[in-house]
């Protein structure tokens, strides 16, 4: 059973929390973290302007959808794709709409809008003490933001149609998909601004996680058939690593067809979408433990590294409300909630104890 539930409650609790984006992410933590919820971003229909943002409440076992305009009395945009949290403030990357909208993550009100070139496209958002850095699809770059003052101090060119990018110390890596066409990790020095190295995976990088300190898991989602030629069967995916000391690629593996939306659980599984399922995979030894440990076509997928809990996305049908589905470990669905059209990425909250 899908369990509903509107705003009009929880809304006191939201004050209390303290958040962080990842309890796998910066050192130096002594406290525990507590997943205390998690914002899910509804990308609603291109050229709709109908994206929103869902907040599903683990302790109350509820969901509020359209939490963004009921506070701020307007909507989010066209194409919510991602959020990231830096402290108390979620950047919402609203890919269409080529803008970031920064909230509050105790209030849900809006700090401030970051507009991006027209038809630039963001993607992904990341940062550093200073600055955020988001790729730019269709600007085939990262714009570098002040997070004092919020404005975009330059932009940074990278590979072709950039998707997810990760940083480790001064360096970025961007995904450069190329709708398919490109196969490369732009290794991009942050202090130079300028991309350094190019390093070849397989066919259109998209995803890509930070895994045991120092190895970047790609996942490579493969290119399909060239439009109106029968003659091209496209490509195969596959999972590739990097060792981000040396640049260089030490291992990968094949994934018969078109994976997609790689997770990591912050210990040792990886998980992507493949073949109307989930799978996993080791971490430590780059081999598929289970390739249908959850069956059905969802859209989106992420895990939280403290539960161990792996969230699924369901689109439906891309018209109607979708849904989140959240399984344990062993791929048993524990809790079922209706969301917002398109539900494509999932961004924890934690608060520490």
């Amino acid at each position: 059973m899908i369990k509903r539930f509107t705003l009009m409650l929880l809304m006191t609790g939201l004050f209390m929390f303290g958040c962080e984006t990842d309890p796998t992410g910066p050192a130096g933590r002594d406290k525990t973290p507590e997943l205390s919820g998690a914002f899910i971003l509804n990308e609603g229909n291109f050229n709709g302007g109908n994206g929103s943002l869902s907040f599903y409440s683990p302790a109350n076992e509820t969901i509020q959808n359209g939490v963004f305009k009921a506070v701020n009395g307007a909507d989010l945009g066209d194409v919510v794709q991602s959020m990231t949290i830096i402290d108390t403030l979620g950047f919402i990357v609203v890919n269409n709409s080529n803008k970031i909208e920064v909230i509050s993550t105790h209030s849900w009100k809006k700090v401030t809008t970051i507009n991006l070139p027209a038809g630039s496209s963001p993607r992904y958002l990341t940062y550093d003490e200073q600055f955020a850095y988001v790729t730019n699809l269709f600007g085939n770059s990262i714009s570098k933001i002040n997070l004092n003052g919020y404005g975009v101090e330059s932009s940074i060119a990278v590979g072709v149609n950039p998707e997810m990018i990760v940083l480790e110390g001064g360096t970025a890596y961007t995904a450069n998909s190329g709708f398919g066409w490109n196969n490369t990790v732009s290794v991009v020095d942050l202090g130079q601004e300028q991309e350094t190295k190019t390093i070849k995976v397989g066919d259109n990088p998209r995803t890509m996680r930070k895994v045991n300190n120092d190895e970047l898991h790609v996942l490579c989602e493969g290119r399909w058939p060239a439009w109106g030629d029968t003659s091209d069967t496209g490509t195969n995916g596959g999972l590739y690593v990097i060792d981000m000391v040396s640049n260089t690629v030490t291992d990968s593996f094949m994934i018969v067809g078109h994976p997609s939306r790689l997770a990591y659980d912050g210990k040792d599984t990886g998980y992507f979408l493949s073949g109307g399922h989930v799978v996993s995979y080791s971490t430590t030894t780059h081999t598929v433990v289970n390739d249908t440990l959850i069956s059905g076509f969802f859209y989106g997928l992420e895990a939280d590294p403290v539960s161990g809990n792996i969230y699924a996305l369901d689109a439906k049908n891309y018209a109607q409300n979708g849904a989140l589905k959240i399984y344990n470990a062993d791929g048993v669905l524990q809790e079922s909630y209706e969301t917002g059209i398109i539900p494509g990425a999932v961004t924890f909250v934690y608060e520490e104890k």
